[in-house]
């Protein structure tokens, strides 16, 4: 081979080894590149579940975090079913202690346990549904609002509901042509207001007022202002000892501030006849003086006793 011929193969040749080398090196290199990125992907990826909280925590917001926490507690303290049935199996197995002579008579008792009887039964039912009727009747009565508590309170006294047959029977029938009687001896010291407030002094406040305060000295006489029958006495604590008087046709009389009561739940009084007392005042009265609280009703609304007053 002449000194043309091998430069020309080496020439070939060192084209070759050229080529081969930047290959080489271009492979080399992708390979660094890649290995690279996978060790900062790695890096920069939490590997451990402390490391993947912590990463959490940082990428998430207060709200988004205790929401997380919440769930995994959840998962954490709920029973898988399997360990439910296990629960469930421990709870129903007898105590290890407990002897078959003890199961026997713990059956025995259960099968000599008296059985009602269909009448006991409904007896029983009946009697709780009238507990819880009482119960609901008292629970009404609490939730009224003060100005009715009063009326609530005299009512829960009374052991009896008067019909108006009953009231018929007796000759009492109420109407708005009859009279009443002056019920004890005294002036208008409140009168009568349900268009407009009025003031007292003791509470120093304005308020409706639906009776009529009477001034009257402590020991005066009170009287039927009409035929009826007492419906009710009991206490309040504004208007102390009370008593309502059912006068017939749905009209009612209600005296407070009583004492000494001459006259008892269910008797028919006639007009004029003695109810009690004046009292001293209750502390709601306290700067008006000894009084008699009288009011009027019809149909359970107030109405102004002066206009069936005798002239």
């Amino acid at each position: 081979m002449d000194k043309r011929g091998f430069r020309n193969l080496w020439n070939g040749r060192g084209r070759m080894w050229t080529f081969g080398l930047c290959l080489a090196g271009v492979l080399v290199l992708g390979s660094i590149v890649a290995v690279d990125r996978s060790q900062r992907r790695e890096d920069s990826e939490p590997e451990t579940e402390y490391e993947q909280t912590a990463y959490l925590e940082t990428e998430m917001t207060p709200e988004e975090l205790a929401s997380v926490n919440d769930t995994v507690t959840d998962l954490t303290e709920e029973e898988t079913p399997e360990e439910a049935e296990v629960s469930a199996a421990g709870e129903a197995a007898p105590e290890e202690g407990t002897s078959e002579k003890v199961m026997e008579e713990q059956e025995a008792a259960a099968i000599q346990e008296p059985v009602q009887t269909g009448e006991d039964a409904a007896e029983d039912t009946a009697a709780i549904q009238e507990k819880t009727g009482e119960t609901q009747t008292e629970e009404l009565q609490v939730s009224e609002d003060p100005e009715a508590s009063q009326e609530a309170s005299q009512e829960a006294s009374s052991g009896q509901v008067i019909s108006e047959q009953a009231l018929l029977d007796q000759g009492i029938a109420f109407d708005e042509s009859a009279s009443l009687l002056w019920p004890a001896a005294g002036t208008i010291l409140i009168d009568y207001s349900m268009d407009g407030s009025v003031y007292f002094d003791t509470l120093n406040q304005y308020k409706y007022n639906p009776a009529l305060i009477i001034s009257s000295e402590a020991g005066n006489k009170v009287l039927a202002s009409a035929r009826g029958i007492v419906e009710s006495i009991g206490t309040d604590e504004e208007t102390g000892t009370t008593l309502v008087l059912n006068i017939g046709n749905g009209y009612k009389l209600t005296y407070g501030q009583l004492k000494d009561v001459a006259a008892a739940q269910g008797d028919v009084v006639e007009a004029g006849d003695l109810l009690g007392y004046v009292s001293e005042p209750t502390k709601y009265y306290s700067e008006e003086g000894s009084n008699l609280y009288f009011k009027m009703t019809h149909q359970d609304e107030a109405v102004d006793p002066v206009l069936y007053f005798e002239e």
